[in-house]
């Protein structure tokens, strides 16, 4: 179960797929802003920054398998990207900008063949990609942990959710199969 690599490969295959400028195996790397140098052929990163407990699906219930076993619930993430195209003009970035922007206005989930087979026997069968708009300063604030780096117009966007199934072994339960009810009828005045 390699549940973040299998998200990336499915952006890489996704993107390739559609922008022609990176339709090369590797124009397209998982590489911190910091680390990319500059490329002769168009280039995207695609860089996981951030990952955070998902508040809003913190405790699902458990999920009872037959009568006697249950599967603990999964962990749910937000995955937050960075995608900083990188080329020998602007134009050619902008225009990989462009239609980054427009896959995921018009693919705002991500699921059937844009996700990799794997993915669906973790609970992933749909992630929601949203857009992460971070304001200048924050922006700003980001790029400032890439040393050395003029900063880049990039794109931030968040997946979510993102399920990680239990390590935990699956538990054997006992329920109440059967009620016993014994009901006294009450003499009134006694």
């Amino acid at each position: 179960m390699a549940i973040l690599i299998d998200i990336g490969e499915s952006l890489k295959k996704f993107f390739q797929k559609e922008i022609i400028e990176l339709s090369d195996e590797n124009s397209i790397v998982f590489e911190s802003p910091a680390d990319v140098e500059s490329p002769v052929n168009p280039k995207l990163s695609i860089f996981l920054y951030d990952i955070v407990e998902n508040s809003f699906q913190r405790n699902p219930e458990p999920e009872f398998i037959g009568k006697d076993k249950m599967r603990y619930p999964p962990l749910i993430l937000d995955l937050y990207y960075i995608f900083t195209p990188y080329a020998k003009n602007r134009e050619t970035e902008l225009l990989i900008l462009e239609k980054i922007f427009q896959m995921f206005h018009d693919n705002p989930v991500l699921k059937g063949d844009k996700l990799k087979d794997s993915l669906k026997g973790t609970g992933n069968d749909e992630i929601r990609v949203v857009p992460n708009n971070l304001k200048f300063d924050d922006m700003n604030k980001l790029w400032e942990r890439f040393p050395n780096k003029p900063f880049k117009l990039s794109a931030s966007y968040i997946l979510t959710p993102v399920s990680f199934p239990s390590g935990r072994p699956i538990a054997g339960i006992k329920r109440v199969i059967e009620k016993d009810i014994k009901m006294y009828q009450l003499e009134a005045g006694k």
